[in-house]
């Protein structure tokens, strides 16, 4: 599936840096984009929205297709990141 990145303020982004349609919507993620996008916050450089966004697909991408749940995935997605 394709994901889309939109820049959102912080009032989307509740102090997240980045968020997909995968996460589970709850106290920890009360806003979660629709299906098939990412946000990542405005804030950021375009840089760094880039290596968020990368974080955010491949997080997305395990949660949906390997099964993992928001924390594993993202621990993952974190070691990903460094190399």
């Amino acid at each position: 599936m394709k994901l889309t990145m939109r820049v959102k303020s912080d009032k989307s982004m509740k102090g997240n840096l980045g968020l997909h349609d995968a996460l589970p919507k709850g106290k920890e993620f009360p806003n979660v984009p629709p299906k098939g996008e990412i946000w990542v916050h405005k804030k950021l450089s375009e840089r760094r929205r880039c290596q968020v966004a990368k974080h955010e697909r491949f997080e997305n991408y395990l949660m949906r297709k390997k099964h993992m749940n928001y924390d594993e995935a993202h621990k993952i997605a974190e070691k990903w990141e460094k190399y």
